[in-house]
This record gives C-alpha cells, structure tokens and sequence, in this order.
C-alpha cells in the first residue's frame, strides 16, 4: 500500500527491516502492520464509502492475514475509531511556536490566506485521508455506536487545534478571542468543498471559491510572525 499522498504522509511511517534487538524488532513490526492496515482503510473508504468498507476488503488491500488484522482491530467499528484518530494527528497544529511537525503550518509558498487555504485543500482536504475522515464522519450520524466512540476523540482534536492555531494566527486588532471561531469558519467551508464538487460541472469554481472565501476572511486573520522576526531594517 501507498503510505499516503505526495502532500500528506501516513502518520504511522513504514519501517524498514533491521538488526535491532528482537524487542524493539517487534514494535518495528507492528507498527508496520498497523500502517499497512490503516492506508488500506483509508484506500478503501476513498475508493468504495465506508459501507463498502469492509474486513475482508481492508485485509486482502493491506495484504495481511486475518488473525493480524483482527488482532489490532478487533472490529469494523474500532478500526474505524483507530482510522479517524490516526487521520487527525498530524492536522492539529504546532503545539509550540515554530514546530512544524504536523501538516498544519505555514508554507514557505504560500503568502497570503488565500494561497494558504488553496495549500489546505490540495495537501489535506482533497486528498484519499480528508475524504476517508468525511466518510466516517458522515457514517458516524446515522450510526450512534460509532459516533458515540468518535465524539470524544473529535472533541480532544478541536480543543488541541483551537489553542495550537494561535502558533500560526492571530484574529484582528479587537477580535483576539474570535481566533478559534474564525478558524472554525474556515474548516467548516473547507470540508464542505467535498458536498459541493458534485454540483459543479466546471472543477475550476471550486478553486474560484476558495480564492474569494480567502479574500472574505483575510480581513479578520493574519499569520502570526515567528518569535525574533521584526519588520526593523538591520542596522
């Protein structure tokens, strides 16, 4: 299996096989098992919706037996529990000024909000891991076990995103305590992109929308310098 897209790398990395300690070769293996197991889910709720989904399909895409696949998760439920959870680690922000080990973070390419919003889509929204998470999010309404076991790890992710958020920005002059709403604003119109893509005929409109929604909330958001940078000419 793929470890995920060109733009958004599993969370769980593939390991190569080495000399090290027998202890430290299993947890090297289960990891890879593990990461096997998650981009075949992921692959398959892309490909086929979470109704399709199934164990027999995740264990013939990732390749491993049954007893394997079952004994990380031990049901469709828990492996899609385990799935969400992965698919939102690496999207929750840096947890301290100037760490960039998650997908979001400024990029050097992108100068304004809009470009910004158009990297997000292309690296995490429109990718086979944003559209994997909507399928379960939109399974997860008319399934309560599921969203009974999702609510909380949902909850823990906004809450660790509102506050790392204020790494990267910083809401307009007045409105420092609108940042976390702004930001919600923002991901609840980027993920909606995927329900509106089936209206359009021409694919161009949703870029076209992505630019004027940045436009729209420029205003009321601005990228947060990193700590020692000064807009001070050098003596």
């Amino acid at each position: 299996m793929s470890a995920g897209t060109k733009d958004q790398p599993n969370v769980t990395p593939e390991v190569q096989a080495s000399d090290e300690a027998p202890q430290r070769g299993n947890a090297a293996r289960v990891a890879k098992t593990r990461g096997k197991i998650f981009g075949a889910v992921i692959s398959s709720l892309d490909a086929v919706g979470y109704s399709e989904c199934s164990i027999n399909r995740v264990q013939t895409l990732a390749g491993v037996s049954r007893g394997a696949l079952t004994h990380h998760f031990p049901s469709k439920e828990e492996m899609m529990v385990k799935t969400l959870e992965h698919l939102l680690a690496p999207v929750r922000g840096p947890a301290r000024p100037g760490d960039e080990a998650t997908m979001l973070r400024h990029a050097d390419e992108a100068a304004t909000l809009q470009e910004e919003l158009h990297l997000l889509w292309r690296r995490v929204i429109n990718t086979r891991e944003g559209r994997a998470l909507m399928e379960i999010l939109v399974a997860a309404r008319t399934d309560p076990a599921l969203s009974a076991r999702i609510t909380p790890s949902l909850h823990i992710y906004n809450d660790d995103f509102n506050r790392n958020i204020a790494n990267l920005y910083q809401a307009s002059a007045g409105h420092e305590d609108e940042l976390a709403l702004l930001w919600s604003i923002c991901r609840s119109f980027m993920r909606g992109l995927h329900t509106q893509v089936p209206y359009e005929r021409d694919p161009k409109i949703i870029t076209k929308m992505v630019d004027l929604f940045g436009r729209i909330m420029a205003p009321h958001l601005s990228a947060r310098r990193p700590q020692g940078e000064t807009d001070e000419e050098p003596v």
